[in-house]
């Protein structure tokens, strides 16, 4: 495994496979530090829908300029029954509608991706340092050999 590693093939995209990481993990801080940049208002959960292991709730809040939105927001945080207060995080495009929303507490996923990048990354730290760390001669092998 090591000196399929340590060839010119393995050093490649071991290195290819870090930087790609190292992307994935910055853009996914960036999707999270936009998303709290949103503004935000307090909703009412109208239904929630259950379908296998997935759950969304239907939320209607109220809009800044006057009027009200409806719009069905995954739901990865804790359960919200029908009828409760929730958080919801919203952007709105330059002719007031909204153009993307989430729930307040829906962070888990962020947490979630960012530590199973960092465990990548970390993994990947440790290959590249295989692929990049000298060839030592074998023991008991002469300089004429090497």
């Amino acid at each position: 495994m090591a000196n399929s590693v340590k060839s010119r093939r393995g050093r490649f995209i071991s290195g290819l496979a870090l930087v790609g990481a190292c992307v994935g993990l910055v853009f996914l801080l960036q999707t999270a530090n936009e998303q709290h940049s949103w503004s935000s208002t307090e909703a009412v959960v109208q239904e929630r829908i259950k379908s296998g292991k997935n759950a969304k709730v239907r939320v209607e809040f109220p809009l800044p300029a006057g009027g009200t939105h409806v719009t069905t927001l995954s739901e990865n945080g804790s359960i919200h029954e029908t009828g409760t207060r929730v958080e919801v995080r919203f952007d709105l495009g330059d002719d007031g509608t909204v153009v993307d929303a989430a729930l307040a507490d829906n962070d888990q996923g962020f947490w979630v991706m960012g530590v199973m990048l960092g465990v990548v990354i970390s993994g990947l730290i440790v290959m590249n340092l295989v692929a990049w760390s000298p060839v030592r001669p074998a023991a008991g092998s002469s300089p004429e050999e090497r």
